[in-house]
Protein backbone atom coordinates (compact mmCIF):
# COMPACT_ATOMS: atom_id res chain seq x y z
CA UNK A 1 0.00 0.00 0.00
CA UNK A 2 1.13 3.52 -1.05
CA UNK A 3 2.57 5.94 2.06
CA UNK A 4 0.50 8.95 2.45
CA UNK A 5 3.46 11.06 1.91
CA UNK A 6 2.90 14.83 3.20
CA UNK A 7 5.89 16.44 2.74
CA UNK A 8 6.58 18.71 -0.30
CA UNK A 9 9.25 18.28 -2.83
CA UNK A 10 7.63 22.34 -4.45
CA UNK A 11 10.01 24.70 -4.08
CA UNK A 12 7.61 27.11 -2.14
CA UNK A 13 5.31 24.86 -1.31
CA UNK A 14 3.69 25.17 2.26
CA UNK A 15 5.18 22.15 4.17
CA UNK A 16 2.58 20.24 6.55
CA UNK A 17 3.64 21.18 9.41
CA UNK A 18 5.18 24.75 9.87
CA UNK A 19 8.03 24.34 12.42
CA UNK A 20 10.50 26.79 14.33
CA UNK A 21 10.57 30.92 12.93
CA UNK A 22 9.27 31.94 16.29
CA UNK A 23 10.92 35.26 16.17
CA UNK A 24 10.30 35.81 12.57
CA UNK A 25 6.75 35.67 13.48
CA UNK A 26 6.80 38.14 16.71
CA UNK A 27 8.33 40.05 14.96
CA UNK A 28 5.49 40.16 12.23
CA UNK A 29 2.96 40.21 15.11
CA UNK A 30 4.52 43.20 16.60
CA UNK A 31 4.23 44.90 13.54
CA UNK A 32 0.69 44.17 12.83
CA UNK A 33 -0.19 45.86 16.17
CA UNK A 34 2.03 49.05 15.09
CA UNK A 35 -0.08 49.27 11.89
CA UNK A 36 -3.30 48.75 13.59
CA UNK A 37 -1.55 52.13 15.52
CA UNK A 38 -0.87 54.15 13.12
CA UNK A 39 2.95 52.80 12.78
CA UNK A 40 3.56 50.60 9.82
CA UNK A 41 6.94 49.16 10.40
CA UNK A 42 9.02 47.70 7.07
CA UNK A 43 10.59 44.25 7.50
CA UNK A 44 12.70 42.42 5.44
CA UNK A 45 13.88 38.85 5.98
CA UNK A 46 17.00 37.08 3.90
CA UNK A 47 18.44 34.03 4.15
CA UNK A 48 20.17 31.14 1.93
CA UNK A 49 18.74 29.29 -0.80
CA UNK A 50 16.23 26.63 0.69
CA UNK A 51 15.75 28.24 4.18
CA UNK A 52 12.17 28.87 3.26
CA UNK A 53 11.76 32.39 2.81
CA UNK A 54 8.74 32.03 0.33
CA UNK A 55 6.90 29.74 3.18
CA UNK A 56 7.80 32.19 5.52
CA UNK A 57 6.42 34.96 3.75
CA UNK A 58 2.87 32.69 3.10
CA UNK A 59 2.99 31.79 6.85
CA UNK A 60 2.89 35.74 7.52
CA UNK A 61 0.28 36.00 5.06
CA UNK A 62 -1.72 33.89 6.81
CA UNK A 63 -1.56 35.47 10.22
CA UNK A 64 -2.25 38.96 8.18
CA UNK A 65 -5.55 36.99 7.49
CA UNK A 66 -7.62 40.06 8.56
CA UNK A 67 -5.64 42.74 6.89
CA UNK A 68 -5.92 43.50 3.40
CA UNK A 69 -2.84 42.50 2.05
CA UNK A 70 -0.95 41.75 -1.55
CA UNK A 71 2.18 38.96 -2.38
CA UNK A 72 4.49 40.14 -5.11
CA UNK A 73 6.56 37.23 -5.98
CA UNK A 74 9.20 39.53 -8.15
CA UNK A 75 11.48 38.32 -10.70
CA UNK A 76 14.06 39.86 -13.33
CA UNK A 77 12.63 42.81 -14.60
CA UNK A 78 13.96 44.69 -17.82
CA UNK A 79 12.41 48.09 -17.47
CA UNK A 80 10.51 50.25 -14.50
CA UNK A 81 7.24 50.01 -16.96
CA UNK A 82 7.38 45.96 -16.95
CA UNK A 83 7.55 46.44 -13.20
CA UNK A 84 4.99 48.69 -12.59
CA UNK A 85 2.69 46.64 -14.83
CA UNK A 86 3.72 43.29 -12.96
CA UNK A 87 2.62 45.89 -9.97
CA UNK A 88 -0.95 46.99 -11.46
CA UNK A 89 -1.54 43.41 -12.59
CA UNK A 90 -0.96 41.60 -9.69
CA UNK A 91 -3.16 44.21 -7.69
CA UNK A 92 -5.67 43.64 -10.17
CA UNK A 93 -5.61 40.26 -9.36
CA UNK A 94 -6.01 40.35 -5.80
CA UNK A 95 -8.73 43.37 -5.88
CA UNK A 96 -10.79 41.24 -7.94
CA UNK A 97 -10.57 37.79 -5.74
CA UNK A 98 -12.42 40.43 -3.10
CA UNK A 99 -15.14 39.96 -5.47
CA UNK A 100 -16.22 43.62 -4.32
CA UNK A 101 -16.63 45.37 -7.45
CA UNK A 102 -17.11 49.17 -5.36
CA UNK A 103 -13.35 48.52 -4.70
CA UNK A 104 -12.57 47.16 -7.82
CA UNK A 105 -14.13 50.51 -9.43
CA UNK A 106 -12.58 52.75 -7.34
CA UNK A 107 -9.13 51.04 -7.75
CA UNK A 108 -9.98 51.63 -11.57
CA UNK A 109 -11.20 54.74 -11.31
CA UNK A 110 -7.48 56.17 -9.86
CA UNK A 111 -5.11 53.98 -11.58
CA UNK A 112 -7.17 55.74 -15.22
CA UNK A 113 -5.45 59.15 -14.57
CA UNK A 114 -2.03 57.55 -14.79
CA UNK A 115 -2.22 54.85 -17.02
CA UNK A 116 -3.45 54.11 -20.63
CA UNK A 117 -5.83 51.30 -21.77
CA UNK A 118 -4.94 48.34 -24.55
CA UNK A 119 -6.63 45.91 -26.31
CA UNK A 120 -9.55 44.13 -24.12
CA UNK A 121 -10.08 46.73 -21.77
CA UNK A 122 -6.65 46.97 -19.94
CA UNK A 123 -4.20 49.22 -19.13
CA UNK A 124 -0.56 49.44 -18.59
CA UNK A 125 2.71 51.66 -18.30
CA UNK A 126 4.51 52.58 -21.39
CA UNK A 127 8.57 53.38 -20.39
CA UNK A 128 9.29 55.59 -23.30
CA UNK A 129 6.03 57.95 -22.21
CA UNK A 130 7.15 61.45 -21.62
CA UNK A 131 4.75 61.10 -18.63
CA UNK A 132 6.15 58.00 -16.66
CA UNK A 133 8.13 58.90 -13.34
CA UNK A 134 8.69 56.06 -11.66
CA UNK A 135 8.55 57.50 -8.44
CA UNK A 136 4.95 58.99 -8.46
CA UNK A 137 3.56 56.27 -10.31
CA UNK A 138 5.08 53.73 -7.46
CA UNK A 139 3.10 56.37 -5.09
CA UNK A 140 0.12 56.63 -7.19
CA UNK A 141 -0.24 53.05 -7.49
CA UNK A 142 -0.72 52.24 -3.53
CA UNK A 143 -2.61 55.40 -3.20
CA UNK A 144 -5.17 53.91 -5.31
CA UNK A 145 -4.81 50.82 -3.25
CA UNK A 146 -4.91 52.33 -0.59
CA UNK A 147 -8.13 54.56 -1.25
CA UNK A 148 -9.81 51.73 -2.44
CA UNK A 149 -9.60 49.12 -0.07
CA UNK A 150 -9.80 52.25 3.04
CA UNK A 151 -7.94 49.80 5.68
CA UNK A 152 -4.87 49.25 6.71
CA UNK A 153 -2.17 47.13 4.35
CA UNK A 154 0.71 45.08 3.83
CA UNK A 155 2.18 44.82 0.79
CA UNK A 156 4.35 41.47 0.85
CA UNK A 157 7.64 41.03 -1.83
CA UNK A 158 9.06 37.79 -2.58
CA UNK A 159 12.39 37.57 -4.28
CA UNK A 160 12.85 41.16 -3.15
CA UNK A 161 16.53 41.31 -4.57
CA UNK A 162 15.35 40.75 -8.30
CA UNK A 163 13.82 44.41 -7.85
CA UNK A 164 16.80 46.16 -6.44
CA UNK A 165 19.12 44.22 -8.75
CA UNK A 166 17.63 44.44 -12.18
CA UNK A 167 15.80 47.98 -11.55
CA UNK A 168 18.43 49.37 -8.78
CA UNK A 169 17.38 53.02 -7.86
CA UNK A 170 16.10 51.69 -4.19
CA UNK A 171 15.78 55.66 -3.76
CA UNK A 172 12.34 55.16 -5.80
CA UNK A 173 11.21 52.88 -3.03
CA UNK A 174 12.33 54.88 -0.50
CA UNK A 175 11.17 58.40 -1.19
CA UNK A 176 7.75 56.52 -2.53
CA UNK A 177 7.01 55.20 0.72
CA UNK A 178 8.76 57.86 2.44
CA UNK A 179 5.80 59.73 1.05
CA UNK A 180 2.73 58.00 1.66
CA UNK A 181 3.22 56.59 4.97
CA UNK A 182 4.63 60.00 6.73
CA UNK A 183 3.40 63.00 4.18
CA UNK A 184 0.19 61.23 3.45
CA UNK A 185 0.13 59.02 6.52
CA UNK A 186 -1.26 55.57 5.26
CA UNK A 187 -0.75 53.03 7.13
CA UNK A 188 0.99 50.57 4.19
CA UNK A 189 3.87 48.12 5.98
CA UNK A 190 6.34 46.67 3.73
CA UNK A 191 7.28 43.36 4.27
CA UNK A 192 10.09 41.44 2.14
CA UNK A 193 11.83 38.31 1.45
CA UNK A 194 15.07 37.79 -0.60
CA UNK A 195 18.55 36.04 -1.21
CA UNK A 196 21.19 37.07 1.28
CA UNK A 197 22.98 39.55 -1.56
CA UNK A 198 19.80 41.25 -1.20
CA UNK A 199 21.25 44.88 -0.08
CA UNK A 200 24.68 44.14 -1.75
CA UNK A 201 25.85 46.25 -4.42
CA UNK A 202 23.14 48.79 -4.42
CA UNK A 203 23.93 52.17 -5.56
CA UNK A 204 22.51 54.77 -2.95
CA UNK A 205 23.71 58.12 -2.81
CA UNK A 206 21.64 58.57 0.82
CA UNK A 207 21.17 55.77 3.84
CA UNK A 208 21.27 52.18 2.78
CA UNK A 209 18.08 50.38 1.62
CA UNK A 210 18.59 48.17 4.36
CA UNK A 211 17.96 51.01 7.16
CA UNK A 212 14.69 51.51 5.23
CA UNK A 213 13.59 48.07 6.36
CA UNK A 214 13.98 46.38 9.82
CA UNK A 215 16.27 43.46 8.86
CA UNK A 216 16.65 39.72 9.71
CA UNK A 217 18.48 36.91 8.79
CA UNK A 218 16.32 33.38 8.53
CA UNK A 219 18.73 31.07 10.22
CA UNK A 220 18.94 27.44 9.68
CA UNK A 221 15.83 24.77 11.15
CA UNK A 222 17.30 23.55 14.89
CA UNK A 223 17.83 19.57 15.56
CA UNK A 224 14.37 20.19 17.54
CA UNK A 225 12.81 22.02 14.84
CA UNK A 226 13.48 19.42 12.30
CA UNK A 227 12.18 16.63 14.26
CA UNK A 228 8.69 18.78 14.60
CA UNK A 229 8.56 19.17 11.05
CA UNK A 230 8.67 15.71 10.30
CA UNK A 231 7.00 13.47 13.48
CA UNK A 232 4.88 15.56 14.34
CA UNK A 233 2.53 15.27 10.96
CA UNK A 234 3.99 11.90 10.97
CA UNK A 235 2.42 10.53 14.11
CA UNK A 236 -1.20 11.11 13.03
CA UNK A 237 -0.37 8.40 10.03
CA UNK A 238 1.56 5.91 12.52
CA UNK A 239 5.47 6.81 11.22
CA UNK A 240 8.14 7.99 13.33
CA UNK A 241 11.65 8.83 12.08
CA UNK A 242 14.33 7.61 14.62
CA UNK A 243 16.49 10.04 16.62
CA UNK A 244 19.28 8.83 14.47
CA UNK A 245 16.74 9.36 10.89
CA UNK A 246 16.77 12.93 12.01
CA UNK A 247 19.96 13.71 13.20
CA UNK A 248 20.93 12.21 9.40
CA UNK A 249 18.21 14.75 8.04
CA UNK A 250 20.19 17.48 10.19
CA UNK A 251 22.98 16.59 8.46
CA UNK A 252 22.27 16.53 5.51
CA UNK A 253 19.79 19.61 4.94
CA UNK A 254 21.76 21.69 7.45
CA UNK A 255 18.58 23.10 8.38
CA UNK A 256 17.29 24.51 5.44
CA UNK A 257 14.07 23.89 5.43
CA UNK A 258 13.53 22.74 1.73
CA UNK A 259 15.98 20.51 1.88
CA UNK A 260 14.73 19.20 5.14
CA UNK A 261 11.33 18.38 3.31
CA UNK A 262 12.99 16.75 0.29
CA UNK A 263 14.86 14.09 2.67
CA UNK A 264 11.90 13.85 4.69
CA UNK A 265 9.65 12.81 1.64
CA UNK A 266 12.71 10.50 -0.11
CA UNK A 267 13.76 9.21 2.94
CA UNK A 268 9.94 8.22 3.60
CA UNK A 269 9.61 6.91 0.51
CA UNK A 270 12.11 4.51 1.32
CA UNK A 271 10.42 3.06 4.70
CA UNK A 272 10.49 -0.91 5.30
CA UNK A 273 8.30 -0.41 8.64
CA UNK A 274 6.61 2.82 10.46
CA UNK A 275 10.10 4.29 11.74
CA UNK A 276 12.20 5.12 9.46
CA UNK A 277 16.02 4.74 9.62
CA UNK A 278 19.47 7.17 8.76
CA UNK A 279 20.06 4.00 6.04
CA UNK A 280 16.62 5.12 4.41
CA UNK A 281 17.45 8.87 4.52
CA UNK A 282 21.13 7.82 2.96
CA UNK A 283 18.91 5.81 0.63
CA UNK A 284 16.15 8.57 -0.66
CA UNK A 285 19.27 10.62 -0.72
CA UNK A 286 19.67 9.51 -4.33
CA UNK A 287 16.38 10.90 -5.38
CA UNK A 288 17.55 13.81 -3.63
CA UNK A 289 20.26 14.53 -5.20
CA UNK A 290 18.92 13.83 -8.38
CA UNK A 291 16.47 16.76 -7.92
CA UNK A 292 18.73 19.14 -6.84
CA UNK A 293 21.24 18.36 -9.61
CA UNK A 294 18.32 19.86 -12.22
CA UNK A 295 17.21 22.84 -9.83
CA UNK A 296 20.66 23.92 -8.52
CA UNK A 297 23.60 21.85 -8.53
CA UNK A 298 24.41 21.06 -12.08
CA UNK A 299 24.20 24.84 -12.58
CA UNK A 300 27.03 25.46 -10.27
CA UNK A 301 29.03 23.09 -10.95
CA UNK A 302 28.74 23.49 -14.47
CA UNK A 303 29.10 27.79 -14.34
CA UNK A 304 32.95 26.90 -12.79
CA UNK A 305 36.03 26.36 -14.60
CA UNK A 306 37.38 23.01 -15.08
CA UNK A 307 40.32 23.14 -12.42
CA UNK A 308 37.70 24.72 -10.02
CA UNK A 309 35.70 21.41 -10.93
CA UNK A 310 38.53 19.33 -10.16
CA UNK A 311 39.16 21.07 -6.66
CA UNK A 312 35.56 20.65 -5.69
CA UNK A 313 35.84 17.02 -6.38
CA UNK A 314 39.10 16.48 -4.89
CA UNK A 315 37.54 18.35 -1.70
CA UNK A 316 34.34 15.74 -1.89
CA UNK A 317 36.38 12.80 -1.89
CA UNK A 318 39.12 13.90 0.60
CA UNK A 319 35.96 15.05 3.06
CA UNK A 320 35.94 17.41 6.24
CA UNK A 321 38.12 20.80 6.37
CA UNK A 322 41.03 21.11 4.68
CA UNK A 323 44.09 22.95 4.62
CA UNK A 324 45.03 25.09 1.48
CA UNK A 325 48.01 23.23 0.95
CA UNK A 326 45.71 19.80 1.73
CA UNK A 327 43.77 21.23 -1.43
CA UNK A 328 46.68 22.08 -3.38
CA UNK A 329 48.35 18.58 -3.03
CA UNK A 330 45.24 16.95 -3.37
CA UNK A 331 44.19 18.76 -6.79
CA UNK A 332 48.07 18.45 -8.18
CA UNK A 333 47.71 14.42 -8.42
CA UNK A 334 44.86 15.70 -11.30
CA UNK A 335 47.25 17.82 -13.38
CA UNK A 336 46.38 20.94 -11.89
CA UNK A 337 48.50 23.70 -11.03
CA UNK A 338 49.66 25.05 -7.94
CA UNK A 339 48.64 28.38 -9.11
CA UNK A 340 45.57 27.15 -10.57
CA UNK A 341 44.82 25.62 -7.76
CA UNK A 342 45.46 28.72 -5.51
CA UNK A 343 42.97 30.37 -7.86
CA UNK A 344 40.59 28.39 -7.75
CA UNK A 345 40.75 27.75 -3.98
CA UNK A 346 40.07 31.70 -4.38
CA UNK A 347 37.69 32.62 -6.87
CA UNK A 348 35.22 29.43 -5.21
CA UNK A 349 35.27 31.28 -1.80
CA UNK A 350 34.59 34.25 -3.40
CA UNK A 351 31.33 32.80 -5.02
CA UNK A 352 30.36 31.55 -1.76
CA UNK A 353 30.25 27.68 -2.56
CA UNK A 354 33.47 27.75 -0.28
CA UNK A 355 33.46 28.44 3.31
CA UNK A 356 36.47 29.24 5.09
CA UNK A 357 36.67 28.44 9.27
CA UNK A 358 39.89 29.40 10.82
CA UNK A 359 42.56 28.48 8.30
CA UNK A 360 40.32 25.09 6.72
CA UNK A 361 38.00 25.39 3.92
CA UNK A 362 35.14 23.39 3.11
CA UNK A 363 32.00 22.92 0.35
CA UNK A 364 29.41 25.30 1.52
CA UNK A 365 26.78 23.10 0.96
CA UNK A 366 26.26 19.24 2.49
CA UNK A 367 24.15 18.16 -0.36
CA UNK A 368 26.08 19.42 -2.75
CA UNK A 369 29.22 18.02 -1.31
CA UNK A 370 26.94 14.38 -1.69
CA UNK A 371 26.46 15.30 -5.57
CA UNK A 372 30.02 16.13 -5.97
CA UNK A 373 30.82 12.68 -4.91
CA UNK A 374 28.96 11.07 -7.30
CA UNK A 375 31.00 12.76 -10.27
CA UNK A 376 34.56 10.93 -11.47
CA UNK A 377 37.54 13.24 -11.07
CA UNK A 378 38.37 13.43 -14.42
CA UNK A 379 42.22 13.85 -14.76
Amino acid sequence: MPIDNPFTTAVGGMPPRFAGRQYEKHSFSMSLKSLAQGNPRNLAFVGDYGTGKTVLLKELSNMAKDVFHITFPCYQFDNYAQFFNFLLDTTNRKIRESKSDKILNIFKNNIKSFSIPVVGGGIEFKEDDSAFDPMNRMIDMFESVYKAVNQPTILFFDDFQYYLKTIGQSEILKQAFTVLTQELEYDIMLTICGDLTTFEGVREPHEPIARFFEPMRIEPLSRDEINDAINTPLELRGYMFTDEAIDRTHELSQGRAYYVQLCAHYGLNEAHTRQITPEEVSTGLRRVLKRLAIERFDKIYNGVSPDQQTVLQVMACMDGSLLHKEIINGSGSYDVTESSAKMSISRLHESKILVKAGNKYQIREKLFDEYLRGKSIVP
